[in-house]
């Protein structure tokens, strides 16, 4: 029998945590602490969820009725991960300079005011010069009336946006949860260690691999830590040692950058993945490193963005999505068929949101956030196909991460808005669209934090734990609007009070583009819509060789996710966790992978545990300390 797990006081504590890791968050970007939500599992929250549970064995022990239960600290876990998501480097961290951005940097010499601002609503950007002074310099709070005065209709306009996009979000996944996770039966690699650490009778602490692994990844961070303090301590890694920078001829160093480390956490998180996704991720790393190699060698070097590895990602992972929902058509056909005939069924007994609900929500959300452009003076069309492929995208990365637990997916530079118009250029679009486009960039600029996979896996974690998806659903929307009005508030109001400083510069990165959009019109760039459509046969032909050829070692997810800015962080990682993995289960066999499994849950959180120390040590000592996570 379901627990609905949504109790006052569950819902108090969530309340309560959720501002206290936007703050993190948002002082952690000040004083330049390793960012918490670029990988797939947010150290902020697991590190809050571990406090909870050791405080909670306490109060099993001296006060019983007082102790949380397991189903409410997966409502916590849930509701802090999808605000934390809105609070990240990928969202309001973006948004925020971009909102600030086009009127106080706008100059006679770069023509803005001729080219975009003339017009512009006033919701859709803060144009107050002397609250933007403030704002640049610092030594201000958000909360004074002439800065709540410059503020409070963008913040207004653009929270009640981000709040219908992840309503949408909710929405899909309520339609396709119980395919994916009742009758598909995806692994959702993700939530094994949140899922150790809601059980409250901490079964994980009495194993004493994992605290061999704890010991081993806190020692390595703690050393690190001090290296960075104190150089005269040695370290033992952390650092990145970049390969492309000793390959000096050509065509070689067409390689870039390529860093090389090993990160223990990282080295966790793999070993959680599935062998051929953890095997095609370094795999087709190495691959794109080949393709820019051969790119630079054929005379490709002068051609801007070549071998366009962004656009290639960007089509595997439409292609992904498509897969995926061609999978589940059945049931969706079955929920469609219901809804138009307004027959009732029990299909959707005790899922998040009836499926006609949640049928009505995602076109109602459509609409609602494509009238939004159209009141800013974009036209629909294009705005209507960005929301489609932006959705599109979405699922794609919640099913990568619900079938593989992929540890990042970061799409830098690759969203709906640039992939538009590298298909047909930017002469079809008048000025108010491209500028629409513009502001985009603050939740295209990457997908690390993406909140819709957090929605499902907490949708998942609901179902080990037997909670009602009813009551979790309505949960987690409470934790968007709190996640919308903490992250807007705070990060504003840390950037008041120690100035904006270089996050500017995701403003000018937005800007700069629209500018060269408007000022320099283009057509459609051929070679980025060949390398689109190279991604989707590749994607087509990576997935129909697995499903005739059962030992073929290539996963398309891994086509997909190895070309972004974050794999190149993390493949040496993977590849340790990946050869660790194939040797115990090549001698060791199935039963040896429990326990094994525990030593590698203990990396996660040791690194985490001590990563956290020192991002909190450096916000509140205000300097920079030593960055666990790359």
């Amino acid at each position: 029998m379901a627990r609905s797990g949504v109790t006052w006081r569950a819902l108090l504590l969530s309340a309560v945590l959720i501002p206290i890791n936007i703050l993190w968050d948002s002082y952690g970007l000040i004083w330049r602490q390793s960012h918490p939500a670029t990988v797939s599992l947010f150290y902020n929250v697991v590190f809050t969820l571990l406090a909870l549970n050791v405080l909670n064995l306490l109060l099993r022990k001296w006060a019983p009725r007082a102790a949380l239960t397991s189903a409410e600290l997966v409502i916590i876990y849930a509701t802090v991960s999808v605000a934390t998501a809105i609070g990240g480097l990928d969202l309001m961290q973006v948004l925020i300079p971009v909102m600030a951005h086009p009127f106080y940097f706008a100059t006679p010499e770069n023509r803005w005011e001729e080219l975009f601002l003339k017009g512009m609503p006033d919701w859709l950007a803060v144009s107050d010069l002397p609250a933007l002074e403030r704002l640049q310099d610092g030594d201000s709070t958000l909360f004074i009336q002439p800065n709540l005065a410059a503020w409070w209709r963008p913040m207004l306009a653009w929270g009640g946006f981000v709040f219908v996009l992840l309503f949408v979000m909710l929405c899909i996944n309520a339609l396709v949860r119980k395919q994916w996770t009742e009758d598909a039966k995806l692994s959702f690699p993700i939530v094994e260690l949140p899922l150790q650490l809601t059980d409250v009778t901490g079964a994980l602490f009495r194993r004493k691999l994992m605290w061999a692994g704890f010991a081993l990844a806190a020692i390595y961070d703690a050393l690190n830590g001090l290296h960075y303090l104190f150089p005269q301590v040695p370290n033992v890694g952390g650092e990145l040692y970049d390969l492309g920078r000793q390959i000096r001829g050509a065509p070689w160093n067409a390689i870039g950058w390529t860093p090389l480390g090993v990160f223990p956490f990282a080295v966790g998180l793999a070993f959680f993945i599935p062998l051929d996704l953890a095997f095609s991720c370094w795999f087709f790393y190495l691959f794109w490193k080949v393709q820019r190699v051969a790119a630079g060698a054929a005379g490709f070097g002068i051609v801007p963005s070549a071998p366009f590895i962004n656009e290639q990602c960007f089509a595997a992972y439409l292609t992904l999505a498509v897969f995926a929902l061609w999978a589940t058509r059945r049931h969706l056909h079955r929920v469609l068929s219901d809804a138009w005939h307004g027959t009732k069924s029990h299909m959707d007994a005790g899922e998040p949101l009836p499926y006609t609900l949640a049928l009505i929500g995602v076109a109602a959300g459509v609409l609602l956030l494509t009238l939004f452009c159209v009141a800013s003076g974009a036209a629909w069309a294009p705005s209507l196909i960005f929301f489609i492929l932006y959705f599109g995208i979405s699922t794609g990365i919640g099913r990568i991460r619900a079938e593989l637990g992929s540890p990042v997916h970061d799409l830098h530079f690759s969203g709906p808005d640039t992939m538009m118009l590298q298909a047909v250029g930017t002469v079809p679009f008048d000025k108010r669209t491209l500028s629409l486009f513009a502001f985009f960039f603050s939740f295209n600029r990457a997908h690390r934090s993406h909140a819709m996979p957090h929605q499902l896996e907490g949708m998942k974690l609901a179902e080990r734990r037997r909670l009602d998806y009813r009551a979790l659903s309505w949960a987690l929307l409470l934790a968007a609007l709190l996640g919308v009005i903490f992250a807007l508030g705070l990060q504003t109001d840390a950037f008041y009070r120690h100035g904006i400083g270089g996050s500017a510069g995701k403003g000018k990165q937005a800007f700069s583009r629209l500018q060269t959009w408007l000022a320099a019109p283009r057509g459609t760039n051929w070679y980025a819509c060949l390398a689109m459509l190279a991604g989707a046969v590749m994607t087509i032909f990576l997935t129909w060789m697995r499903t005739r050829l059962p030992w073929w070692p290539f996963h398309p997810a891994g086509f997909a996710v190895s070309g972004s800015w974050s794999m190149s962080l993390l493949c040496p990682s993977i590849f340790v966790g990946w050869l660790l993995k194939t040797i115990l289960l090549r001698y060791g066999g199935m039963t040896s992978f429990r326990p094994a499994a525990s030593f590698f849950h203990g990396l996660i959180l040791g690194s985490f545990s001590v990563g956290s120390f020192w991002s909190i040590l450096g916000i509140a000592l205000k300097r920079q300390m030593y960055n666990f996570l790359p």
